[in-house]
């Protein structure tokens, strides 16, 4: 059976995707998961998954913990920039190195060498190097996680209005664990992949009025969408408190939902599970529940 590696096993989508692949009893000694503090795995190991230290920042460790591995499923780091590019060729370097023999990355919906979405020309630079590299690869385009939906739009359940400087731009918001199921299903896929997959909704993306809607039946309170200028949406966080950092990346996000950054559609999702992913009220619903 070919033996599977996870970077990033100690975040939420390497955890999903170890549950799915447990759910369709892979033998967790063939599964690899990789962390650069293996104290947060230490239940990993002791399920019987065959844990490994790895740090993006260390290609040494990284080259080690690839050793007969087959299969990389490659999830993207969490910092942006040149320090992204600088992790992501670490990884691709040392699975080169180390002989892996395909590598599956977890890459956003629409990457570009320049865009409005901070993060979409790393993922673009990044495909090239895997693409260079000669190893086998598949691209998981993901687009936004719908779990974020109630920390990024906490205000709206607060407030009952859902402000933001988004217009009329869509998104394809899907779970988490759908994305997560995908990636298991094609890590055990006897087929061969695809070169890429846009894993998002398989209907129409969801406009924030949609979501304000979602939000309002989810949490029995009412939620109403505002469209904003992005000047007038500075000027409203500003008055909230939020930090610097946080209103330029608030701004810079609702500049790439109107630009269409993340308004596409397709079955690429719905084919590796076997249905469509779980609709944004139910899933709302269910998570706002959970809290």
């Amino acid at each position: 059976m070919a033996t599977i590696a996870i970077t990033g096993g100690s975040g939420k989508l390497g955890r999903a995707t170890l549950q799915f692949l447990q759910d369709r009893d892979v033998p967790p000694a063939t599964v690899i998961p990789i962390a650069r503090d293996l104290a947060k795995v230490s239940d990993l190991t002791a399920r019987g998954f065959q844990t490994r230290h790895g740090d993006y920042t260390d290609p040494a460790s990284l080259e080690k913990a690839f050793q007969g591995v087959d299969k990389l499923l490659f999830i993207s780091t969490s910092v942006v920039g040149e320090e992204r590019l600088r992790h992501h060729r670490n990884v691709v370097d040392a699975a080169k190195r180390a002989g892996v023999k395909s590598i599956l990355y977890t890459s956003v919906i629409k990457p570009a060498p320049a865009a409005k979405f901070g993060a979409a020309p790393g993922h673009f630079h990044t495909e090239a190097l895997i693409h260079d590299s000669g190893i086998p690869y598949s691209f998981f385009r993901n687009n936004l996680y719908a779990d974020i939906i109630p920390f990024v739009f906490a205000a709206a359940v607060e407030t009952g209005t859902l402000l933001h400087s988004a217009g009329e731009g869509r998104i394809g918001f899907v779970p988490r664990d759908d994305m997560a199921q995908g990636l298991a299903n094609a890590l055990v896929s006897a087929s061969p992949l695809q070169p890429s997959y846009a894993i998002t909704v398989s209907r129409p993306c969801y406009g924030l009025a949609e979501v304000a809607a979602a939000l309002a039946k989810a949490s029995g309170k009412p939620v109403q969408y505002e469209s904003v200028s992005p000047e007038e949406f500075r000027r409203v966080l500003e008055r909230r408190g939020v930090p610097e950092p946080g209103i330029g990346m608030s701004i810079a996000m609702g500049d790439a939902i109107r630009a269409g950054e993340f308004d596409a559609s397709s079955q690429d999702l719905e084919t590796l599970i076997g249905r469509a992913p779980i609709a944004l009220e139910p899933f709302l619903t269910r998570l706002l529940g959970q809290r």
